[in-house]
Formats: C-alpha cells, structure tokens, sequence
C-alpha cells in the first residue's frame, strides 16, 4: 500500500535529478530529514508522485556513501521491477492500482 507522508513536516527539502533506467525523464527526487517513529530517517518520492519511501539516515548513509543520486537511482530501478510484476499480474489488488496511478507517467514499459 502506497505510504504517503506530509512533505510540510520536513525540515528542509532538497531535490536531486536522477537517471534510472526505462523512466522517463527528466525525472526528479525530492527529499528531506524528518522522524519516522523514534529515528532520523529521510523521506523522499519521486516529484510529482504521492508515495513516499523511507530509510534511516544511518542507512541511508552506510548503502550510499554521500552518493544519493546512485542510491536513488538503484531504489528506483528495481522498484520499476515490482511495478511490471504488478501489471503482468493485472493490477489486481486496490494497492497495486494505486501505484500504478501514481507512477504510470514516470515508468516506461
């Protein structure tokens, strides 16, 4: 179910444009540090997009490095594999509809 978080509670929200492959570009990350539950984390989403992706931000930084764009465009790509799975299974649930509202303009297929 696609989660979805109030961008206006972030202290300060940066955008970064990214290059995953088969989306269609130019394609943009905005992002930000907020508190998810008890732990810094970043929420971010592709602009234009509702669902928001989570990670601590001692994740965030242990998988990246200081390389967000990279780590972006990794999530993003293999997110794009979830999404065709979806769609060859039909969109069969209210959630995977949802995502495919939400995401059918940015993902080539």
């Amino acid at each position: 179910m696609p989660y979805i978080y109030d961008f206006s509670k972030l202290m300060t929200i940066q955008q970064i444009e990214v290059h995953p492959k088969e989306w269609v570009e130019p394609l943009f990350v905005e992002y930000g540090m907020g508190i998810h539950g008890t732990t810094p984390s970043y929420f971010w989403r592709v602009k234009g997009t509702k669902h928001t992706f989570v990670i601590p931000v001692m994740r965030m930084n242990f998988l990246s490095s200081g390389d967000y764009e990279k780590h972006f465009t990794e999530i993003l790509e293999s997110f794009r594999e979830d999404y065709i799975s979806w769609k060859n299974q039909g969109w069969i649930v209210e959630w995977m509809q949802k995502y495919r509202d939400d995401f059918s303009k940015y993902i080539s297929i």
